[in-house]
């Protein structure tokens, strides 16, 4: 063992069981998951109000607005995965994925509606609204620009939170992957939000593995892998799922033209 590798042993000798616990999933349906996420963001600014303006917006509130206006969406983004990695996390926006068109432009003027006093700005492929003065977006309406996200919102999942009376679709295992498979895949995207997509991207795999879980159909994977990079996505997305249930890292190359892998 060479010095560097022993000395590295030595400061990361952490208790097996300890790390274990901590890197736990737990078996939560997608819709108490969409409600932990947002008590996550209700918390954050409840904590740091003094520091970051409090969101207006109200997921569920988002959510029955698009129901009862009878505009076809899926949820998204973390709120959207949480089911899959069976970690849900915080976030700083609600994601809403529509067909573009006339869905795309009742979407916006619904969400418009609701919420005045958020800023509304255009670009390339999705509508973001902004608190007045903030950097970061509060919701974002998107439309499909790669055929997985087409597919996303013709095969979605189902769920519901029975208390608030709303059916909703969040997207399926598959598709989950695939569009964290062409999040990294972005060369335009921040690093760190790629890597962030990687982490994202191995909670899946792994919970799929989990006793109980719906486990990954690798021939639909591969197919919509094909969607995000013609001609090498879907052996790309297949071996990155290998290689995630085999223990090892996924590397996002900063060029964004692939996925580095160790086979």
């Amino acid at each position: 063992m060479s010095t560097k590798r022993a000395n590295a042993a030595r400061v990361a000798g952490n208790d097996p069981g300890w790390e274990t616990l901590k890197a736990d999933r737990r078996p939560i349906d997608h819709n108490a998951a969409v409600q932990e996420s947002a008590a996550l963001q209700r918390q954050f600014y409840a904590l740091w109000g003094h520091v970051v303006a409090a969101s207006p917006v109200d997921l569920n509130e988002v959510l029955r607005t698009l129901i009862m206006k009878k505009i076809p969406f899926v949820l998204t983004g973390a709120h959207g995965i949480g089911g899959w990695t069976g970690r849900p996390r915080a976030t700083q926006d609600v994601d809403i994925l529509v067909r573009s068109g006339r869905n795309h432009s009742r979407a916006v003027n619904a969400l418009r509606t609701l919420y005045p006093e958020l800023e509304v700005r255009k670009f390339s492929g999705v509508t973001a609204f902004f608190i007045p003065g903030q950097k970061e977006s509060v919701i974002d309406v998107t439309y499909p620009h790669r055929a997985d996200l087409e597919a996303t919102l013709a095969n979605p999942a189902w769920t519901e939170n029975k208390r608030e009376g709303l059916r909703y679709r969040v997207p399926s295992l598959e598709a989950a992957l695939a569009n964290k498979y062409g999040a990294m895949m972005t060369p335009s995207r921040d690093m760190a939000k790629r890597q962030q997509d990687a982490v994202d991207f191995a909670w899946m795999v792994r919970h799929s593995t989990d006793d109980g879980q719906q486990s990954i159909n690798l021939q639909e994977l591969e197919a919509l892998g094909e969607m995000v990079w013609p001609s090498g996505g879907g052996r790309d997305i297949v071996c990155l799922v290998q290689q995630v249930k085999a223990g090892r890292p996924i590397h996002v190359d900063e060029t964004g033209r692939f996925i580095k892998t160790t086979r």
